[in-house]
């Protein structure tokens, strides 16, 4: 349950004025504020009541339905990316999870109105486009998702890159947690009933090395955290060989953390680059990361709650770069690519207008991996193609 500024008193948040930019008036934050992870703030968006002695005019703050609410609200992941909200250029503080959550709800003396119809804009331009997003995804859904991500585990052993971790991520320097989950997923794919015991011990001892360490890493010291807990998540949750549910179930709660921190951290402390290629390859290599984190957590709600997806509502407002072929392209291609040209903004959507985009004329042939997980988790079921 999302809203909108009313149009009959619409003004555009500061964050899109001072940037000069379009702002479609979403509630508590427009489209572009929750792709950058600003602080969304509107003139006049704030109870009658403080206005009974002024001037000016309230905002009416208007309900509107899009995606279902598929918990109640006190139950969300507080510590989920999309509840972290971010300084602004203007220099305001950060919002607390908690007065994130605030955000969400209604303070008494707002004028709520029932929905009414409203012209329809472009997918693109809405917060939480009115498309299906699941909330349960059926067994062949499921098994695709848990099979793409069980792929990553080999890719890390054979080629240290996954859909997530750029070929150029790390080439002028490898973190030590890098290091390790590269060693250990080869392990793991040349494991023996003799060195099953190793590996167990040697991915706990890691997962313990980096969370004493976690207080001194450096932003892509972080990133590769994220990265070599999501293999380690694989392999615990999903192979019940090695008997590590529990241990990997508990962990989740860490995974959740770790990613929602690297997020709020990829906005408040920007890094150099010695080229636009280089910026882009980390920042897609953590976008990508936080929403395989996810996929990670919500693969194992289906698989355990007979396909109940818990993270829809966080997986649908997550940037998603429109040009996904880009991933593998090489750096001469990239420079004549709309990512060197257009700025940051004009080449992200949500996950959910992606999937909302999807048309069933459109090949599927030679997808990016990536791309074809992420579609096949929301549109699947009525194009099953997309589970080939």
């Amino acid at each position: 349950m999302l809203g909108y500024i009313s149009s009959t008193r619409k003004k555009s948040c500061y964050a899109c004025v001072k940037a000069k930019r379009r702002c479609d008036l979403g509630y508590p934050f427009c489209k572009r504020c929750g792709i950058k992870g600003y602080d969304c703030k509107y003139p006049n968006a704030t109870p009658r009541d403080n206005f009974k002695a002024s001037s000016h005019v309230p905002a009416e703050v208007v309900v509107r339905q899009t995606t279902p609410d598929l918990v109640p609200l006190a139950s969300v992941d507080l510590f989920d990316p999309f509840f972290f909200q971010t300084s602004d250029s203007s220099g305001s503080t950060s919002s607390s999870s908690s007065e994130a959550l605030d955000d969400f709800q209604l303070q008494d003396g707002w004028i709520i109105e029932n929905p009414r119809p409203m012209p329809r804009t472009p997918l693109t331009r809405m917060l939480v486009p009115e498309i299906a997003v699941p909330s349960f995804l059926s067994e062949a859904q499921t098994l695709f998702v848990i099979r793409s991500l069980i792929s990553l585990v080999p890719a890390m052993a054979f080629n240290g890159t996954t859909t997530f971790l750029h070929r150029h991520l790390y080439q002028t320097h490898e973190p030590q947690a890098y290091q390790d989950c590269v060693a250990l997923s080869a392990l793991y794919l040349s494991k023996t009933a003799r060195t099953e015991s190793i590996l167990v011990k040697s991915m706990t001892a890691k997962i313990s090395s980096m969370i004493n360490e976690a207080p001194t890493w450096t932003l892509p010291q972080h990133l590769a955290a994220v990265q070599a807990l999501i293999i380690y998540q694989i392999i615990r949750l999903y192979d019940p060989t090695l008997n590590l549910h529990a241990e990997a179930v508990a962990h989740n709660t860490l995974l959740q953390h770790w990613s929602a921190q690297l997020w709020k951290r990829a906005f408040d402390e920007p890094q150099p680059f010695e080229s636009d290629y280089a910026s882009w390859v980390f920042h897609e290599s953590l976008r990508r990361t936080i929403m395989t984190s996810v996929f990670v957590r919500c693969g194992w709600s289906c698989l355990t709650r007979g396909g109940y997806a818990e993270q829809v509502p966080v997986l649908a407002r997550l940037p998603v770069t429109k040009d996904l072929e880009a991933w593998d392209c090489a750096r001469e291609e990239w420079d004549v690519r709309s990512l060197s040209i257009l700025g940051e903004e004009e080449n992200l959507m949500t996950y959910g207008d992606m999937g909302g985009s999807w048309s069933h004329d459109r090949s599927v042939e030679g997808m990016d991996p990536f791309a074809k997980m992420l579609l096949a988790a929301c549109r699947g079921e009525d194009d099953p193609r997309l589970l080939v």
